[in-house]
């Protein structure tokens, strides 16, 4: 019986789909390292051959991004035959390190999984490829700059490649930057077609928050004072628990509030909705609200000291200004403590504005 029982759930796998692929390809992963950034397309094989008994349709190749166009052949591949999947990409459009998955789909159920790996770098000779955005002739590879989760004492860089495409030299300097960032132009003098780096430098301590910070600086290029010449900085600073002992994470904090949600009704347009949640210390330790943020038509206050005693309270309360909107609304209020199991933690208003 136990036999039987075997065997049925085998068959009931191999008419499920779950059975391997009857194409067995030669390499399924494929790598190209130091490709060099092109605006002619370039193009990779997946030859494969039928290794079973029956025929094959590949009904789909379905690429994890659609800057991979595919290309084969729909007709049905005959046992013992061989076929190719060609992928092609346009490599200046990629970015720099690329790892995509290339799902087919078969007509018999089956899947298989191809894989496409790849870095760009520079091509000698169309420099320009790489560096897409312009900045008064200057050519950068990003005009932007992220900080992932930085500790509130980590003073971090971050470099930003340049090719000046101008028919002159150029000097790079900066004509606004924040007081906790700056910035190493390197050369100090750019000849026409010759490359250079900025190197960023943001200071956490100096900068003395929490949270997402999101900035912006103005580059001088031959001290010029073009706004549209503006580097984005994002960062989110975090505070570090990681020294924390058992002991000490046992005794810390624990921000609980009495609920996540709060939904104000219906409210007239021009009215403002007032939602307050009560945020308890559970833990053996202090408290401390390091921030609060709200999202676009909220501000957000802690009503009472923002250190809070084991077992004490305060109310943050969020209100929502109807000016202007109209219809259903969401909105979140995020709270940053010094909890280090939930450091940062998202509270939700929601309601519905009537109309007039």
């Amino acid at each position: 019986m136990k036999s039987l029982l075997t065997l049925s759930v085998f068959l009931f796998l191999i008419s499920s789909g779950f059975a391997q692929s009857s194409l067995h390809f030669k390499n399924k992963e494929i790598t190209l390292k130091n490709l060099k950034a092109d605006d002619v397309p370039t193009q990779v094989v997946y030859k494969f051959k039928n290794t079973g008994d029956q025929p094959v349709i590949i009904t789909r190749v379905s690429p994890m991004t659609s800057q991979l166009k595919a290309e084969w052949d729909r007709a049905p591949i005959a046992p013992g035959k061989s076929g190719e999947i060609k992928i092609s990409f346009n490599s200046s459009q990629m970015p720099s390190d690329f790892n995509y998955g290339i799902s087919l789909y078969m007509n018999n159920g089956n899947r298989d999984q191809l894989r496409l790996i790849a870095n760009i770098v520079d091509n000698p000779a169309k420099p320009q490829l790489l560096y897409r955005f312009d900045m008064s002739g200057l050519k950068l590879k990003n005009n932007y700059i992220q900080f992932d989760n930085i500790f509130n004492w980590q003073i971090v860089s971050d470099t930003i490649y340049f090719f000046n495409n101008r028919p002159d030299t150029v000097t790079v300097g900066t004509y606004y930057i924040p007081s906790y960032m700056s910035l190493s132009v390197q050369p100090e003098k750019v000849l026409p077609g010759q490359k250079g780096t900025m190197i960023l430098t943001f200071d956490a301590p100096k900068k003395n928050d929490f949270g997402y910070s999101y900035e912006s600086l103005i580059l001088s290029i031959n001290n010029s004072k073009d706004y549209k010449n503006r580097l984005s900085i994002t960062a989110k600073i975090v505070e570090d628990f990681s020294k924390l002992d058992k002991k000490e994470l046992e005794n810390a904090p624990v921000a609980t509030f009495d609920k996540k949600e709060y939904n104000f009704g219906d409210i007239k347009p021009g009215e403002k909705a007032v939602c307050d949640f009560n945020l308890k210390n559970t833990g053996k330790r202090d408290l401390i609200v390091r921030k609060t943020r709200a999202t676009c038509g909220c501000t957000a206050v802690t009503l009472g000291q923002n250190t809070i005693a084991p077992g004490q309270s305060i109310v943050v309360r969020a209100t929502f200004d109807s000016h202007g909107k109209s219809g259903r609304q969401n909105k979140s209020v995020t709270v940053i403590t010094n909890d280090p199991q939930t450091p940062e933690q998202v509270i939700y208003i929601n309601g519905n504005i009537l109309s007039k």
